[in-house]
């Protein structure tokens, strides 16, 4: 039975304007025993319309419409999950690859005997404005390092971050099929952003090469995942890949170079991953992708959206109602008191005073003063007080507070 030498993976997202070019540039290479895997992601345009046309024209091409969108991830998935190629390679559809690309890299994954080869490219922008936009990413996906000959994985990792040169990026890499297969190397399915990530790669081979030619062409355009506005679910999408890869980073124990390279990629990584959600323009969104990630979930929701571990009812709802006193009271200085402390501060309230029964033993709280309960009588008509205590006292708490004549009450929990 025929096995092609290279499966060409090309997803595709209303990109009319571009798939032409894109599935020119592959079906004219030199390399000829090719399939090409097309997978349009609920296209609204005529992009889905020009593949079939390709499909009609070329028995290579072959394709996968998706009756809903699914992500990048997902519809490269299904592309790995259909190729048959001695090899893989994924190319986005508003890309293309220069003459003699899929022969250059296959020859020398082939002598070399690698898993997987990585390689240049070279990043163009549509317009001006896009250009500016992008200026300090267009010179990332060239190479300037040297690396000599066949290296594991995890050494060239090392190596193009000691250069500055390290590409998360799969339209770098031609990739073994049989590797990929050996561990099942799909990508994490749904996401919308940070879908190519290729860290478990480097973790696992053992036969790697990098190489400076300059194979494919990155386009830089209009409404692109990279230049269009930041989403929810485009952070969301990011924020699961990066716990996903440092997930796997803890299974392993590298030399101390190695560990020095991963610590500051992690480091950047999460730079990112803060940077996305302040530009995220939707943040009161629902959660997409993350309630089905629970370790991402819980970054997002203690470290990220500082949410309250204490507090079950919605955030929103209870600053609103906050918000129409002159004064909030804080019963409670210890855990719990911090955590109401840290949610009012976090929306703008400032205006708040520490309370509790007997003050005897704790006088202030980094420098705050922590008050009893009867000696803010006077602040009872204009204020609320946040019982911050844990459930069992509230009772008591509240009896207490109505007693002195505190009448807007509302409790932790």
């Amino acid at each position: 039975m025929f096995r092609p030498q290279i499966s060409v993976i090309i997803t595709t997202y209303n990109i009319e304007k571009y798939i032409s070019e894109c599935l020119d540039s592959v079906l004219n290479q030199s390399m000829t025993e090719i399939e090409v895997i097309c997978i349009d992601d609920a296209s609204t345009d005529h992009s889905l319309d020009i593949l079939n046309q390709y499909a009609a024209r070329d028995s290579r091409v072959r394709v996968f419409p998706q009756a809903e969108s699914i992500g990048p991830s997902t519809a490269r998935n299904i592309g790995y999950r259909e190729a048959k190629g001695e090899y893989v390679y994924q190319i986005d559809g508003d890309d293309f690859l220069v003459d003699g690309a899929l022969e250059r890299m296959y020859r020398c994954a082939e002598e070399n005997r690698l898993e997987f080869l990585t390689f240049s490219a070279d990043a163009f922008a549509d317009t001006k404005e896009i250009k500016d936009m992008v200026k300090d990413s267009l010179n990332l996906y060239k190479r300037t390092g040297t690396y000599n000959g066949v290296m594991k994985g995890m050494e060239l990792f090392a190596e193009c971050m000691r250069n500055g040169d390290f590409l998360g990026n799969l339209c770098c890499i031609l990739l073994s099929k049989n590797f990929f297969d050996s561990y099942n190397m799909y990508l994490v399915d749904g996401l919308y952003a940070s879908a190519d990530n290729n860290f478990l790669f480097y973790l696992k081979a053992q036969r790697v090469m990098c190489i400076k030619d300059v194979l494919y062409m990155r386009r830089f355009r209009e409404n692109s995942i990279v230049t269009s506005k930041k989403t929810l679910i485009k952070f969301e999408s990011i924020l699961v890949q990066y716990i996903y890869e440092i997930s796997l980073w803890n299974q392993y124990n590298f030399e101390d170079f190695i560990e020095k390279e991963l610590e500051k990629y992690f480091a950047t990584f999460w730079k990112s991953v803060l940077k996305t959600y302040n530009q995220v323009i939707d943040k009161n969104a629902p959660l997409r992708l993350l309630p089905k990630y629970k370790l991402a979930k819980f970054v997002y929701d203690y470290y990220i959206n500082e949410g309250s571990v204490y507090w079950t009812k919605p955030i929103g709802e209870i600053i609103a109602k906050i918000h129409q006193y002159e004064r909030v009271i804080i019963y409670g200085a210890k855990d719990i008191g911090q955590d109401v402390r840290m949610i009012l501060e976090k929306n703008g309230i400032t205006n708040y005073l520490f309370a509790v029964s007997d003050n005897k033993n704790e006088t202030n709280l980094d420098g705050t003063k922590i008050f009893n309960i009867e000696e803010l009588e006077y602040l009872k008509k204009n204020s609320i007080v946040i019982i911050a205590t844990s459930k069992r006292h509230h009772e008591t708490i509240r009896k207490k507070l109505l007693e002195i004549g505190f009448e807007h009450v509302l409790a932790v929990e």
